[in-house]
């Protein structure tokens, strides 16, 4: 995939993507790598607890996942204070209302909510805002 930066805004930013399906997650970092962003995936939710995500400029989280659901990662990064902004994903669109509801409760940066599969044109819009 050919890099497509997007306005720089100085520095590399730092993408999280949290999201169980591994395919999934390498193709989603494919996309965001080609906009000149430096990318951690962590494939399983209770690994991401150990990443200092107040530090980090944006996170992709996927709302259904085991072990820890993406509404109890808004939760974590709601006590860390996190002020990245973010990026709810799910194939099921009720589950993706209920996480924007849960988001915004908890007064998270939240810039757009993508309902799988999405395109790389959706990966870009949200990009920008964030």
């Amino acid at each position: 995939m050919e890099e497509q930066k997007l306005p720089s805004t100085g520095a590399r930013r730092r993408v999280v993507i949290i999201d169980d399906e591994a395919a999934f997650a390498e193709t989603l970092t494919k996309m965001v790598k080609s906009f000149g962003f430096d990318v951690t995936i962590s494939t399983d939710a209770r690994s991401s607890y150990a990443f200092a995500l107040e530090n980090t400029d944006i996170v992709f989280v996927d709302v259904l996942m085991p072990n820890v659901t993406g509404l109890q990662v808004l939760e974590k990064l709601a006590q860390q204070k996190a002020r990245a902004s973010i990026v709810l994903m799910s194939g099921h669109l009720e589950r993706l209302d209920e996480a924007e509801k849960l988001a915004r409760k908890l007064e998270l940066n939240l810039v757009g909510a993508l309902e799988k599969p999405f395109r790389v044109e959706d990966v870009k819009d949200v990009l920008l805002v964030a």
